[in-house]
C-alpha cells in the first residue's frame, strides 16, 4: 500500500528481475499496483510455526471510507507489526501482541479513528505474514537449474549467519556482534565446513554474486533443493536475520529436506522464542558454542550426517553409515512433556519451566534405568524429518512393554505429547501409568484426562514433591507400578541376557492393533476446500507426503487430494476420544447439488470443543469453528452459527493422529 498501510488484493503478475508484484485493489484503487515483495502476505492465516517473537506480520486496525473522486470503495486497515509476546488462552489456543514497525516519523498516517500503536491477544487467523521468497523462486526456477546445473548439487547445504563467522567479520561480509576475544571462544561455521569437506561431503553455503558479493537468492534456492541434507548453524544472530530464517523454512517446509540444527554464537537461547526455535522445537541439536568440546561435537555431527544423509529421491545414500547403537526393545516408554522437565530448563531448551528438580521425568528415567531398560526421546530420536521422528517414536511404543506417562496441563495441550499417548492407549492398547507432574491438575478436564480415567489407572502424584525423601518414595511406588506389567527384573540394562529374552516378545501383531486411522475403502469425512468437509470414500494413501486420494459420495471431480490430518473416520468417536481443546469435526447445514458436479448432502466443519456437560449419565460438547470468514471460510450459508453446543458423540468426527496415519503393521 502507501503510507505504510495495506489493503485487499489480487495479484496481476510478478516481476522476478525486480521482485515486486503488479496487483489489482479490490476497493478499484487505481493508485500504487507495483508492491515490493515484502510488502504483501497471502490472504490467509499463516502456520502456527510461522509466527514467534519477532516476527513481522500484518494485523488489521481501523476501517477506511469510500472516495468518489478515485472510484475507491471502502475497506479495512491492514498495518505492519511485530509480534512481542505471545500468551495462551484457557483453551490452549495462542495469543499475538505487538505493535507498529512504522510511525509518523515514516510518513504514516497515524490519526486514523481506532489507532493504537500496540495490538493486543489477536489470533492466528486474524494475522498474515510475507511470502518466503525463497517458496516464490522455486516456482521460477529454471530448468537448467533443476538438471544440467550440478554446481548447485552438494551433499550439505549449511545455513549460517555471517555474524557469527570470524572469517567472514573480518573480510568484510558482516558487522562484528562482539569483540576479537569473543570471537576467539566462537566455533566458526567455515570451520565446520572445512571439517565435513576434509571428509569427501561436498558442502555448499551462503552462495555469493562473484561481482557484488551479495548472496545470490536463485542459487541458494536451488543448493537447499538439490542437497541431501540441510544443517542450520542457529543463534540469535541467526534467528534475526530474515534471510536465515527464510533458507530454514525453506528447508524445512517447503524442499523437506532432513535438518540438523547446530547451536553457534556467543549468546543465549532467546531465538527458541522465534520462527526459527519453533521450526525445530522437538529437534535434538549439537551445541557448539564451546569452542573447547568442538571434537566432540564435531564427531556427534559427523554421526549425524552419516545417518540423515539421502539422495534427491528421499532414499539413503550408499556407503559406510555409522549408526548409533539403539536397544530395540525396552521396558519402559517415558512419554512426558519437556516443559515439565527441569533438566530441559537447565539446558536452555525451554523457555518456563512447570516443575521442579523432584519431579522432572529425566530425572526419572536415569533412576528407573538402574532397574529397567527406558526409551526416552533425547537418546533415540535421530531424524531431522517429522515423519521419521514419528516413525521412531512409534517404533519406540511398539518395542516397549509399558508407557509411564508424565501427564500435565502442558502435557495435554501439546499434539505430539497426545499422539503418543493416544496412539499407545488407544491403538496399542499398552499398559500404562500416569504420574502427576508440573504445577496443577488442569489435564484432567482434556482428552488426556478422558483416557486416564477411561483406563482406570490410579495416578502416582509428584505435584507437590520438595525433597529426595520425598522423591526416593515415590521411585518405588513406580517401580512396583511398572514391575506388574513388566516383571521384577535384576537391572535389565545391564543384563546380558536381557535382550535375548526381550527380542522373543514381539510387538503388537498387525491384527492385534485397533485401526484408527483411515484405510482403503473407508467411509470418512475429509476435507474439500476453503475449510468445508464432506463424505468420500478413500482410494489410497501416501506416507511419503501423508495424503488421502479420495472419492467424493456426491461425485464432485475436485479437491479429491487431502492432509491427513483433514480426514477422518466416519465412525463415531469413544467419549475417551473428546476434551476440552480438542479438534472435531462437526455437522452444521447442508448444501444443494450442481448439475454434473455434485448431488449435495451434508456440511461438516472443524471446530474446538469449549465445553463438556453431563446429564443424566450423558456427555454433551459445545464448542465453536476453528476458522472464519478471514481464513476464506464461506459464513453465509444457511444455519450457519459460530457456536456449536449439546452435540454427542454421534454427531463429531475426530480426525487420526500421525502415528496412526504412518504405522502400516
Amino acid at each position: 500500500g502507501i503510507n505504510a498501510e495495506y489493503g485487499d488484493s489480487t495479484i496481476i503478475s510478478f516481476d522476478q528481475a525486480k521482485m515486486e508484484y503488479y496487483i489489482e485493489w479490490d476497493d478499484q484503487d487505481p493508485t500504487g499496483r507495483h508492491i515490493p515483495i515484502k510488502h504483501l502476505a497471502v490472504n490467509r492465516p499463516p502456520a502456527e510455526d510461522e509466527i514467534g517473537i519477532g516476527t513481522m506480520v500484518l494485523f488489521h486496525q481501523g476501517r477506511y471510507g469510500a472516495a468518489a473522486d478515485i472510484g475507491r470503495l471502502a475497506g479495512v486497515r491492514w498495518h505492519q507489526g511485530k509480534i512481542t509476546k505471545i500468551t495462551t488462552d484457557g483453551s490452549g489456543q495462542k495469543l499475538y501482541s505487538g505493535c507498529h514497525t512504522k510511525g509518523e516519523e515514516d510518513g504514516k498516517w497515524v490519526t486514523y479513528k481506532d489507532y493504537c500503536y500496540t495490538f493486543h491477544d489477536y489470533k492466528l487467523d486474524e494475522l498474515r505474514c510475507a511470502p518466503n521468497i525463497f517458496d516464490i523462486l522455486q516456482n521460477n526456477t529454471t530448468a537448467q537449474e533443476n538438471t544440467a546445473n550440478v554446481a548447485t548439487h552438494c551433499d550439505v547445504y549449511l545455513s549460517y549467519c555471517p555474524s557469527d563467522s570470524s572469517t567472514d567479520v573480518k573480510n568484510g561480509l558482516a558487522t562484528a556482534h562482539s569483540d576479537s576475544a569473543t570471537y576467539a571462544t566462537m566455533t566458526d561455521p567455515l570451520q565446520i565446513i572445512k571439517d565435513l569437506e576434509s571428509k569427501g561431503y561436498k558442502v555448499l553455503s551462503n552462495i555469493r554474486n562473484p561481482h557484488n558479493r551479495e548472496l545470490d537468492l536463485n542459487k541458494i534456492v536451488s543448493c537447499i533443493k538439490n542437497c541431501k541434507l540441510f544443517v542450520s548453524c542457529i543463534s540469535d544472530d541467526y534467528a534475526n536475520n530474515e534471510n536465515c530464517r527464510m533458507e530454514i523454512q525453506y528447508a524445512k517446509k517447503t524442499a523437506r529436506k532432513n535438518l540438523i540444527p547446530v547451536i553457534v554464537g556467543s549468546g543465549g537461547y532467546d531465538w527458541q522464542a522465534t520462527v526459527v526455535g519453533m521450526l525445530i522445537a522437538g529437534e535434538r541439536y549439537i551445541d557448539f558454542r564451546k569452542k573447547e568440546n568442538y571434537d566432540e561435537k564435531l564427531d556427534d555431527l559427523k554421526i549425524q550426517v552419516e545417518n540423515l544423509m539421502v539422495d534427491a529421491t528421499g532414499n539413503p545414500t550408499a556407503g559406510p553409515t555409522i549408526v548409533k547403537p539403539v536397544d530395540k526393545k525396552q521396558d519402559i516408554f517415558i512419554s512426558y512433556c519437556w516443559s515439565n522437565s527441569y533438566l530441559s530448563k537447565q539446558n536452555n531448551e525451554v523457555q518456563v519451566l512447570s516443575g521442579n528438580a523432584f519431579n522432572d521425568p529425566r530425572r526419572i528415567k536415569a533412576l528407573l534405568e538402574k532397574k529397567y531398560k527406558v526409551w526416552l526421546d533425547i537418546e533415540q530420536l535421530t531424524s531431522g524429518q517429522v515423519t521419521g521422528m514419528f516413525e521412531q517414536i512409534t517404533s519406540g511404543l511398539l518395542n516397549s512393554k509399558c508407557v509411564c506417562a508424565f501427564v500435565s496441563s502442558e502435557y495435554a495441550r501439546s499434539e505430539n505429547c497426545k499422539m503418543e499417548f493416544q496412539f499407545a492407549t488407544k491403538s496399542l492398547r499398552k499398559p500404562f501409568i500416569p504420574i502427576c507432574v508440573g504445577n496443577d491438575m488442569g489435564w484432567e478436564s482434556s482428552v488426556i484426562g478422558a483416557l486416564v480415567m477411561g483406563g482406570g489407572q490410579e495416578t502416582v502424584n509428584l505435584l507437590n514433591l520438595q525433597s529426595e525423601a520425598e522423591l526416593s518414595d515415590k521411585i518405588e511406588e513406580i517401580m512396583s507400578r511398572v514391575s506388574e506389567h513388566v516383571g521384577d527384573v535384576e537391572t535389565s540394562g545391564a543384563d546380558e541376557n536381557a535382550d535375548s529374552e526381550c527380542e522373543e516378545t514381539a510387538p503388537p501383531a498387525y491384527s492385534d492393533v485397533v485401526r484408527r486411522a483411515p484405510q482403503v475403502g473407508d467411509h470418512v469425512i475429509s476435507h474439500h476446500f476453503k475449510h468445508a468437509y464432506f463424505t468420500a470414500t478413500i482410494l489410497s494413501f501416501n506416507p511419503d507426503d501423508m495424503t488421502y486420494y479420495i472419492e467424493w459420495d456426491d461425485g464432485d471431480p475436485s479437491g479429491r487430494t487431502q492432509k491427513y490430518n483433514m480426514v477422518a473416520l466416519n465412525d463415531e468417536p469413544d467419549d475417551d476420544d473428546l476434551g476440552v481443546g480438542e479438534r472435531v469435526f462437526f455437522p452444521q447445514g447442508e448444501y444443494g447439488g450442481s448439475e454434473g458436479n455434485n448431488t449435495g448432502g451434508m456440511r461438516y466443519h472443524e471446530g474446538v470443543i469449549t465445553g463438556v456437560t453431563i446429564t443424566d449419565g450423558k456427555k454433551y460438547y459445545n464448542g465453536e469453528h476453528t476458522r472464519g470468514e478471514a481464513d476464506g471460510k464461506w459464513v453465509t450459508w444457511r444455519g450457519y452459527e459460530k457456536c456449536f453446543s449439546g452435540m454427542t458423540t454421534r454427531e463429531l468426527r475426530v480426525a487420526p493422529n500421525a502415528m496412526d496415519a504412518l504405522y502400516t503393521g
